[in-house]
């Protein structure tokens, strides 16, 4: 039992790890959702495109979370 025991594991590097992942992937999802849904929108109504404006706010958005969880890949220790 006292085998493992004196080994430590470095959690920290696997939280960063898990959290760069998961923050990237979650913007990536969310701007290729709001783009098919523009997409989609401006399909079924072509005088919809002047909301290009709007989208990109919220484009803007989602890639900001993504900026904060690598942000605060510096935050853990």
């Amino acid at each position: 039992m006292e085998l493992f025991a004196s080994e430590t594991i470095n959690t920290g590097v696997i939280a960063k790890g898990i959290l760069v992942g998961f923050g990237g992937m979650g913007p990536a999802i969310a701007i290729g959702l709001l783009g098919s849904s523009y997409m989609n929108a401006v399909s079924r109504n072509p005088e919809s495109a002047k909301f290009l404006g709007q989208l990109l706010v919220f484009v803007g958005m989602a890639e900001l979370f993504g900026l904060i969880a690598f942000a605060s890949i510096f935050i853990i220790s």
